[in-house]
């Protein structure tokens, strides 16, 4: 938390001394690294605990995961949940990654209890996965977990059983969209009675836990760790830069030259932008890998991997990996592309400083016409300073241009991700400050290495 440290002064023995921990989970999460309880931890579990429905609001990092983790195995210990039962508890995550961390933390303290665990992904073949018995312990994506609910035979889930329902970035899960719709089908199919329901997210908004009513139709016990109104950790340094349209990618590899021995994320706004990204600045030998949601999953899982074990790269993504990644050593965050929402800024920092005694720093870049977001980011007590820079960047522009022109393929996602760059500001949530109308196309052009707008996209707006 801003300030102060994540950490509880409670440790293992005292919760177990307590009876909130069995000394099998105790155990397991000394194996683990894990010492003492977070804020969090230490109000959630008891409540969890209790039966409550609850709503876990923390900052990225402060240790959700484990806050319900912890106290949904002990409850399905002590209801002697048996593996004839099906599914004791299911876990929905927005994302595939985020599931697939859920899972990684999940196993090793299921496996000490005897419980069976399964997660289901997009990108997967449902046909191969055995549902007959379910498990004990479900992770799953809305729409994989939909399909699973709905089938047939061996491709239908076990759920009559089902005593725990957890939401997880549950603002993202309920915010009127598809995911929305998916969890009000996947419910309708679930047992209504004696299922504890328990959402968890790192920003809450009004319209979410309207949502959260209507969909679960039921009340929440609050529950935060936040003692200040900061939304972001002190331990990340927040910075801005006003970068004019024309000059934006050759700013963006400068910034990047410099900080080639670090371990950066930069987030982008669309899947044709950073590809198009990936193979400028791959060209100019910076050490870049790419992850967007509309490669197959196979490809996702080994580039996410391979960024884990990396001490130093740059990796460009979407809005797809501004939750729930738990990526250790991330010292830079850039933002290119601005947020499509405030709180999309909120999460998108919260992939660096993670953890007790982490630091990091966070970068977004701005047009001068959209100075106006730095305003809404104080009012949300977001401490966030301006950087300037000094400096000749016509030589990078050139070598941009020459990649454009000569590159065949290049040039055709330029193309592209020029077009949705616009697009994006014609959807955009806070449209009086990203206009579409304040775009100078004969300047956003030269961001994608074009001298002027290519003719077939020359009046997009």
């Amino acid at each position: 938390m801003a300030g102060s440290s994540i950490l509880s002064s409670r440790t293992l023995e005292w919760v177990q001394e307590k009876g909130l921990c069995s000394s099998t989970t105790a155990t397991a999460l000394s194996k683990m690294g894990f010492k003492q309880l977070t804020t969090i931890q230490l109000h959630a579990v008891p409540q969890i605990l209790a039966k409550s429905n609850c709503f876990l609001h923390a900052r990225t990092g402060s240790g959700k995961t484990l806050a319900f983790l912890m106290p949904t195995l002990e409850r399905l210990k002590a209801m002697k949940f048996k593996e004839s039962h099906g599914v004791g508890a299911l876990i929905i995550s927005p994302t595939r990654e985020l599931a697939q961390q859920i899972s990684q933390v999940l196993k090793p303290l299921a496996d000490v209890h005897g419980f069976s665990c399964l997660t289901l992904i997009g990108g997967t073949k449902l046909a191969d996965t055995d549902l007959k018995n379910g498990a004990t312990v479900v992770v799953g994506t809305p729409g994989r977990l939909l399909e699973a609910l709905s089938g047939r035979d061996n491709m239908h889930l076990p759920v009559c059983y089902l005593r725990i329902l957890i939401l997880d970035e549950a603002d993202r899960l309920l915010d009127n969209g598809s995911n929305t719709q998916y969890l009000r089908k996947i419910y309708s199919v679930l047992p209504q009675e004696k299922v504890q329901k328990i959402l968890v997210s790192a920003t809450v908004s009004c319209k979410c836990m309207q949502l959260a009513k209507e969909v679960l139709k039921t009340d929440f016990f609050y529950i935060t760790a936040e003692n200040t109104t900061s939304p972001t950790t002190a331990q990340v340094k927040q910075s801005y830069l006003l970068v004019g349209a024309s000059d934006r990618i050759s700013m963006l590899a400068t910034v990047l030259q410099t900080l080639r021995k670090k371990k950066v994320i930069v987030f982008f706004n669309s899947c044709h932008s950073v590809k198009f990204h990936y193979g400028v600045l791959f060209n100019l030998k910076l050490p870049v890998l790419y992850c967007v949601g509309q490669e197959k999953q196979v490809r996702r899982t080994g580039v996410y991997a391979k960024f884990l074990e990396l001490s130093r790269g740059i990796l460009l993504t979407t809005g797809m990996a501004e939750r729930g990644w738990d990526i250790p050593g991330i010292h830079w965050i850039i933002q290119y592309d601005p947020p499509h929402k405030p709180e999309d800024y909120i999460h998108r920092v919260g992939r660096t400083g993670r953890g007790e005694g982490s630091v990091g720093q966070a970068l977004l870049f701005l047009r001068p016409e959209e100075n106006q977001f730095v305003d809404v980011l104080k009012t949300m007590k977001v401490e966030i300073e301006q950087l300037e820079f000094h400096g000749d960047l016509k030589e990078i522009q050139n070598k941009v241009d020459s990649f454009v022109l000569n590159d065949m393929e290049i040039q055709q996602m330029a193309k592209l991700a020029f077009k949705k760059f616009v697009r994006a500001y014609q959807c955009h949530k806070l449209r009086k400050i990203f206009s579409v109308h304040s775009l100078n196309l004969h300047e956003i052009c030269r961001a994608f290495g074009f001298t002027k707008p290519p003719m077939e996209l020359g009046h997009l707006t």
